[in-house]
């Protein structure tokens, strides 16, 4: 990281980021093209679940190239100035690299579920429609490296 003064390598402010935050980005490549999407997520011992429909432009990527990158962002306040140049922008963030894969296990899959729906309610316990359930494809990106980045905090 070039500015190293904004770096966070604590790994439990890094894990408070992730946990604050309500949306994951998660980046793709495949044919010459990255592709993003913002989505609604899990977070678990390094392992990021997401939700998705059994068919679709993620997965497919997905299955010609596991490697990802995923971004998420917190606590944004617009800092003004007198000068232009000097506007910026409070923010926490982090920045990571994993491989993605479906869960094909369904103890797997309804704990992924759980632990997502864990993520923006505190109602338990979870219940899901078996018709639901079954045509839900959970995605899992084991986590292999990230870093934390803050700026005004």
């Amino acid at each position: 990281m070039r500015r190293k003064e904004k770096e966070v390598t604590d790994p439990a402010e890094i894990d408070s980021i992730i946990l604050k935050a309500s949306v994951c980005r998660v980046a793709m490549f495949a044919d010459g093209y990255p592709y993003i999407v913002p989505l609604c997520f899990g977070y678990k011992e390094k392992t990021l679940y997401f939700h998705t429909a059994s068919e679709g432009k993620k997965l497919e990527i997905i299955g010609k190239n596991p490697r990802v990158c995923f971004e998420i962002d917190i606590d944004h306040e617009l800092t003004e100035s007198d000068k232009a140049c000097n506007w910026g922008m409070k923010y926490r963030s982090v920045i990571g690299f994993g491989k993605a894969s479906v869960v094909d296990d369904l103890e797997e899959k309804q704990e992924a579920l759980d632990t997502i729906m864990s993520h923006y309610s505190t109602r338990r316990p979870f219940s899901y429609n078996k018709k639901a359930f079954k045509k839900t494809t959970v995605l899992r990106i084991d986590v292999e490296s990230m870093t934390g980045k803050k700026s005004g905090y």
